[in-house]
């Protein structure tokens, strides 16, 4: 399992408490927005989707956490969950307490380190969205976002819905859908269910 280094101390018996896994059905709640932080997880299988609820209540996809990730990072120094995270497939995270994991940060202040390193990549990834936000043809968003997250060989990987990459570049579903098949028709995309090449 490929683990970033924040996810290490969940290796680590930090503490008396034994670890905890906890198994999520498709589409289980792991917690909900507003719900009070008490737990920190690593995805251990499947995917964990965070979703934050607008004030007209339209949901917005932040991220789309794989196996080895954890989530919930930034609720290390919140009293309650900012958004909900829900199983996108049959998952299972390891969960260990926030005081637990707080209290090991303060001891082991290179680790504290590796999480100041994610919250910058994660502020980083939060420009580059706002960025292609503002991209006025749709068209060229969508090539925008593909070229932000594609390997060497051009491709970017599916590790979301279609419909999920919508909302998080800011177009309506129909819309994302019918500009792919455009860009596809025109040549300048490849496509399989797993994949998007820019060509």
């Amino acid at each position: 399992m490929v683990m970033n280094g924040f996810s290490k101390l969940f290796e680590t018996q930090s503490g008396t408490a034994k670890q905890v896994t906890r198994f999520l059905q498709k589409g289980e709640a792991l917690f909900r927005q507003n719900d009070k932080v008490e737990d920190i997880y690593l995805i251990t299988s499947g995917k964990i989707k965070l979703i934050r609820n607008t004030q007209d209540g339209t949901p917005v996809v932040l991220h789309m956490g794989q196996r080895g990730e954890t989530i919930a990072e930034a609720s290390l120094f919140s009293d309650y969950y900012h958004c909900s995270a829900i199983a996108e497939v049959d998952s299972a995270v390891i969960q260990k307490k926030k005081t637990e994991i707080v209290t090991y940060l303060h001891e082991k202040p290179e680790e504290m380190a590796h999480l100041l390193a994610i919250f910058a990549r994660q502020v980083r990834d939060l420009r580059a969205i706002n960025e292609i936000k503002n991209i006025r043809l749709a068209g060229e968003r969508i090539l925008a976002f593909i070229r932000c997250n594609m390997d060497e060989n051009n491709k970017m990987t599916l590790d979301a819905s279609l419909k999920d990459i919508a909302y998080k570049i800011g177009l309506a579903h129909e819309t994302f859908y019918r500009e792919l098949k455009k860009l596809e028709a025109a040549g300048k995309i490849k496509r399989t269910d797993d994949m998007i090449q820019i060509i």
